[in-house]
């Protein structure tokens, strides 16, 4: 009896140290900000296709009247979808951002995530000496969609009661860069220049967040690209940090390609299986969480990738070619697959993704990824998650 007093008053003690850390935690940031691409998008569709700009050239949407007619599609059959690349469930930068008791909304609904889907690191023109990519800001039809540089702008503009200062005790999570690798495997002819301007690119995406910093930003994670050595994401990843170490920001480095690889050879830890942990395929034999068969013929024909952004909330396939959306493999697929379609995470890879960020900044929150209750005590980044995801398994 002794000993199970004894036990349980550490019980109560650690249970209580905990609680008085998760209110740390909660304190340390009051806002959440980010800025990028689809990786970090939570709905921007959303508010676009309803004529909500927040000061983007209108119309705001992606410039593809078959795209934007099946994102609709995905919205209208309800579950919470709301045109996030995720399909049905929640970001990231939601999850991240709920672990601090904030919100990380669109900023063309009111919120404070400026990411949208397709965006360009920048918007540059080429001439003799960089290669550009036409001064497009998005990879989607409509180009005049903000970049995420000039989605730093638009922030620090919409500072100035605060005199164009940023929230120094907001926390900033930057993802971007995908966009521009495959623009350039595209686009541009030969390694030499591929890498041109990927570095161009790089560079323009660094100083922009050299400039947050100048401008007051303190606690600023930049997610890297998944890829392998040897590839264009993964020389782009090595050449924007590399720029941001240049360039004297004080930043978190989030490694997103050792993550996808840890948990792509280990599979079953996660919840996965060998089938459901990689990258969807078009069609009905794709382990990913959501499946799209696009047309035969038509526009819709060249929509091959990330349909996540209209994966409705129904196992149901479409029965009409005049409404058609992308739907769930299996009624739980969101958790039983690691990626939505081929470019983006499945709700629990996006939690698994916010569970990774959060050990890099060295705080304790608590956790409900992958089904398992308990605490992530942050420590040591991907190794010290990588622990407790072990112990935990």
């Amino acid at each position: 009896m002794k000993l199970k007093l004894t036990v349980f008053a550490f019980s109560s003690v650690f249970a209580f140290s905990i609680a008085c850390a998760f209110q740390a935690a909660a304190d340390t940031f009051n806002q959440f900000i980010s800025f990028g691409d689809s990786t970090l998008d939570s709905g921007w569709w959303n508010g676009a296709l309803q004529g909500q700009c927040d000061g983007a050239p209108s119309p705001c949407t992606t410039g593809s009247t078959f795209k934007n007619t099946v994102i609709g599609n995905a919205i209208s059959l309800g579950g919470g979808v709301v045109g996030a690349p995720v399909g049905v469930g929640l970001m990231n930068t939601q999850v991240l951002a709920g672990f601090f008791n904030l919100t990380a909304q669109p900023v063309n609904q009111g919120g404070t995530n400026y990411a949208i889907s397709g965006a360009m690191d920048a918007a540059t023109p080429a001439n003799a000496s960089t290669v550009g990519n036409g001064n497009i800001g998005n990879l989607n039809p409509n180009g005049t969609l903000p970049s995420t540089v000039q989605q730093m702008t638009n922030y620090l503009s919409s500072q100035q009661q605060q005199g164009g200062k940023a929230n120094s005790q907001a926390l900033y999570i930057i993802g971007s860069g995908g966009n521009d690798v495959t623009y350039a495997r595209d686009n541009i002819v030969g390694l030499t220049m591929q890498h041109a301007y990927l570095s161009f690119q790089a560079s323009a995406l660094a100083a922009a967040v050299a400039n947050l910093q100048a401008n007051g930003a303190q606690h600023i994670i930049v997610n890297g690209l998944p890829g392998a050595v040897g590839t264009l994401a993964s020389f782009y990843t090595s050449s924007l940090f590399a720029a941001l170490t240049a360039a004297g920001v004080n930043y978190i480095a989030a490694d997103v390609n050792a993550f996808v690889q840890q948990i792509e050879l280990n599979p079953l830890k996660y919840g996965f299986t060998a089938q459901t942990v990689l990258p969807g395929v078009l069609g009905t034999g794709t382990g990913s969480a959501c499946v799209w068969t696009p047309p035969s013929s038509g526009s819709g024909s060249t929509l091959v990738s990330g349909w996540g952004q209209w994966c409705a909330d129904t196992t149901t396939p479409p029965s009409s070619s005049n409404f058609q959306y992308a739907y769930l493999r299996t009624a739980d697929a969101e958790q039983t697959s690691f990626w939505s379609d081929d470019e983006h995470f499945s709700a629990e890879g996006q939690m698994l993704e916010a569970e990774f960020d959060l050990s890099l900044l060295g705080v304790p929150a608590p956790i409900a990824g992958a089904g398992l209750p308990g605490l992530l005590v942050a420590s040591g980044g991907l190794l010290g998650w990588w622990r407790w995801r072990k112990k935990m398994a």
